[in-house]
């Protein structure tokens, strides 16, 4: 039976309503023994502390001579016949748990804290309390009023005390995401109504922080970035909270940025664009500043990002803005960046076109007048001025410089270390049902690129499962390989997967595996309404295992089943996650050589 129930980060708070099955969530197997332990702990401490349990052991009488008698002294309970020196030990064993539990709930009860420069912040602490969290803390001021359109913002330095227990407001949007999950949970046959968007805003600049308890060595940190087409998304979506990742040993962080027309809009009265690019730079060096303070290392920050995300990092690698600020990047699904125009004259003209149609000016007056019409007001005409078009930053002489393809061939790009990959079957859910294969060979492809991929088609079983592969590996696999042969050509650490797990389900066939599929494994956050079976929670052991070792190493491998090996162009081995994982070619690698052809 399935009934409405809502999601939670592992603490108290709901982040948005869905189905779920009456059967627990499976716990990966590493946490069992941890968890088991705190439940004995907590269990025996509930025991101690229990006020009729401390009056009887309070009666044991230590001082007291050994009875003589041929009755022994009864006490209540299963206590009976002690000897003095037992009744003595037993007293000092009571005592001695009563300190160490008194200890340990002052200790629980006692909410985690940050000092975050000026700004104190106390959280909670969650899962059997081995994870403590803070929601919603600020890294920047809120770019409202006269800072909408404008770079983020240091706080103010004035002493402020933040509970940072409730998810801030996501930044101003539509239901884009909203609807992408609906989306989802309809093809696996569930309830989409019962996905719910969240509250929004254009004070959203804060980020939540996820890590294990009584950790005392810097932990290497993880700063996440999410997806939605740079038109939507928020932080805490239910496909990346933090708390299971956190419990591999390191800090995770989700970060927010502007988006849409807030966070992407050029002008030409506007000496600066690529606001949400440099809201996460923003976000970066908050985190760099205040590492040690957070109990993170300052030498190990790993950057994430899927979809959208992954794109931002294509950018952060190449933007001097950014250099310094990480080590490390996990790159999932996100190569279209790579060959993206960066020319900032089409996102002028729009931006330009969009405060004409909000305010009737031109020029300086106009942007003046827009910066004080409400969001709504914003957000409405924007979804008719951009219609169609794709948010990303632009080249403007600071944040970026030139085009991510331009350097990546000049070489100007960050030396990281990369973990990077894609889906099987990344566009099969956005799929025209009325798209011909020919008609897109004939489009997307130059004669030569045609003659190079047509032989390659027999080998796939539909003219759907063709246009799927083909457009998958332009936008995202051939992009993310050249990414990873340039990083490993420059002798950096680069490890590349394909993500091939379908899920159970009857609904599975219509989705393969699909764009986004990978990230519950990564965060171990199989909702209800995903069909999960013993393959999916092995395979999310497996990943989180390699994820969690990359971020703290740069090297995915120790004690993994499967070793996964270091990219070279010449021999092009990927990690192929599944049910079964193994190590080959990545299925588009033919496709993506066909393609360089030119």
């Amino acid at each position: 039976m399935t009934t409405s129930a809502p999601i939670h980060d592992g603490g108290n708070r709901k982040v948005f309503a869905q189905p779920t099955r009456a059967r627990p969530v499976a716990m990966p197997r590493a946490n069992i023994a941890t968890s088991a332990m705190s439940h004995w702990r907590r269990s025996l401490c509930a025991n101690i502390l229990n006020p009729q349990v401390s009056a009887l052991f309070r009666r044991l009488p230590i001082a007291a001579k050994p009875r003589t008698s041929r009755h022994p002294a009864r006490w209540p309970g299963s206590i009976r016949f002690l000897s003095h020196t037992r009744l003595s030990t037993l007293h000092a064993l009571f005592w001695a748990l009563l300190l160490s539990c008194q200890s340990a709930r002052a200790e629980s009860d006692t909410p985690p804290s940050l000092m975050l420069g000026t700004l104190t912040v106390t959280g909670e602490t969650l899962n059997e309390e081995t994870i403590e969290v803070f929601r919603g803390i600020p890294f920047a001021a809120p770019p409202v009023g006269p800072l909408r359109w404008m770079p983020p913002q240091p706080l103010s330095g004035t002493p402020q005390q933040l509970t940072a227990t409730r998810f801030a407001p996501a930044c101003y949007q539509g239901e884009h995401i909203t609807n992408w999950y609906q989306g989802v949970v309809q093809d696996f046959g569930g309830d989409p109504s019962v996905v719910k968007p969240p509250q929004v805003s254009e004070d959203c600049l804060y980020l939540n922080l996820w890590r294990p308890k009584g950790e005392k060595a810097p932990l290497p940190i993880v700063v996440f970035i999410h997806g939605g087409s740079n038109r939507g998304g928020f932080s805490y979506e239910p496909n990346y909270l933090g708390h299971r990742l956190a419990a591999q040993g390191v800090i995770v962080i989700t970060i927010a940025y502007r988006v849409g027309a807030f966070g992407f809009f050029s002008h030409p009265a506007l000496a600066d664009s690529n606001f949400g690019l440099l809201d996460q730079i923003q976000a970066l060096r908050f985190i760099k500043q205040h590492s040690q303070a957070l109990g993170g290392d300052p030498n190990r920050i790993t950057i994430m990002g899927e979809s959208a995300g992954a794109n931002s990092i294509n950018f952060l690698i190449a933007s001097p803005l950014a250099q310094g600020l990480f080590q490390r990047a996990i790159h999932q699904s996100g190569g279209s960046a790579v060959d993206r125009e960066t020319d900032p004259a089409p996102a002028r003209k729009l931006g330009t076109r969009l405060t004409q149609q909000l305010t009737g000016l031109s020029g300086q007056a106009a942007l003046a007048a827009a910066k004080q019409l409400p969001p709504n007001e914003v957000l409405a005409a924007a979804e008719s001025v951009y219609a169609g078009f794709y948010f990303d930053p632009v080249e403007d002489g600071t944040s970026i410089v030139m085009p991510p393809r331009q350097s990546l061939d000049t070489g100007a790009v960050a030396p990281i270390d990369l973990l990077i990959g894609t889906n099987r079957d990344e566009w099969l859910m956005y799929l025209d049902p009325e798209q011909k294969l020919d008609d897109w060979l004939a489009e997307r492809l130059t004669e030569t690129q045609r003659s190079a991929v047509l032989p390659l088609l027999p080998q796939f079983s539909s003219a759907t499962r063709a246009l799927d592969v083909l457009i998958t590996a332009q936008v995202f696999v051939c992009p993310s390989l050249r990414l990873a042969a340039h990083q490993s050509d420059i002798k950096k650490s680069v490890y590349v997967y394909e993500f091939n797990k379908i899920r159970p389900g009857k609904m599975a066939a219509s989705m393969g595996a699909y764009h986004g599929a990978e990230l519950p494994y990564v965060f171990d956050t199989h909702d209800d309404w995903l069909p999960t079976d013993e393959t999916d929670r092995a395979l999310t052991i497996l990943m989180q295992h390699y994820w969690a070792n990359f971020i703290k190493t740069g090297n995915p491998n120790s004690s993994a089943a499967v070793p996964w090996p270091p990219y070279q162009t010449s021999s092009e081995r990927v990690l192929r996650l599944d049910a079964t994982s193994d190590v080959g070619q990545p299925a588009s690698a033919a496709i993506c050589r066909a393609l360089a052809a030119h």
